[in-house]
């Protein structure tokens, strides 16, 4: 049956929105095959641009770091002491400086968690503090408690406790989650009201700074400055694009 003028006219519509939907499609991907092939170079070379390679609508910026100058170039800020994840000789070394308060470390500590489960042989992910005290008044808090934890040899376990939570975290949630853990809370609230802890959470937050931490999270891939929460795909396909081009 031949179609009415006014049908074709939408039938042509319909073919032109179909046409301009998978090209919008083909150049996302495009695209985004692109930046993680230009991550990867750049991470190989040790070349990364920190004005391009920026996910700054998910980053905390602090206000007291915001005007300090930075350097550009690979970072050697691995240490043995902080908390760790992945194999030791794994080909991609993660870094990441980040605040228990801050939104978008929330986000990144699940996306790492999974690709750590998921890539245990190909990554090794060192979590270091960052606390953003003159914005979150419970970050150091935080990170004094779960170095706490860490001396009990439960500080991811108390990590996650500090995300999952984090809307409603208050000072009397530390000890709640320490006996919830099962950890010795005597032994923890001693650490904790001692501040027998301040000193390594400062020593992470002065190595950052040094190394152009201005916010969190911000990651260090290989030695290479990423500022804000980089996308779960995206860290994926890098560490893929990498480990195949070992």
């Amino acid at each position: 049956m031949e179609l009415s003028h006014e049908e074709k006219i939408l039938h042509r519509k319909r073919n032109l929105i179909a046409a301009v939907a998978t090209v919008v499609v083909v150049a996302l991907l495009s695209v985004f095959v692109w930046r993680v092939l230009f991550f990867v170079e750049l991470i190989r070379s040790g070349e990364i641009d920190p004005s391009v390679e920026n996910f700054v609508s998910d980053y905390t910026l602090s206000s007291m770091l915001s005007d300090k100058p930075l350097q550009d170039g690979k970072f050697n800020v691995a240490t043995a002491d902080d908390p760790s994840l992945g194999a030791l000789d794994a080909p991609i070394l993660i870094v990441e400086f980040a605040d228990f308060q801050c939104e978008y470390s929330r986000e990144s500590s699940f996306v790492m968690r999974e690709l750590v489960a998921a890539y245990p042989q190909k990554i090794k992910y060192i979590y270091r503090d960052f606390p953003l005290s003159e914005i979150h008044p419970l970050a150091q808090a935080a990170s004094q408690a779960a170095q706490c934890a860490h001396m009990q040899g439960k500080f991811w376990e108390f990590h996650d406790r500090l995300y999952q939570n984090q809307p409603m975290l208050a000072e009397g949630s530390f000890v709640d989650f320490a006996r919830g853990l099962n950890l010795n809370v005597s032994a923890f609230e001693k650490c904790f009201a001692s501040n027998q802890t301040q000193d390594e959470v400062l020593a992470d937050y002065l190595d950052g700074v040094e190394a152009g931490v201005r916010g969190t999270p911000t990651f260090f891939v290989n030695g290479n400055r990423i500022v804000g929460a980089i996308p779960k795909d995206v860290l994926e396909a890098i560490i893929k694009s990498v480990s195949a081009g070992q």
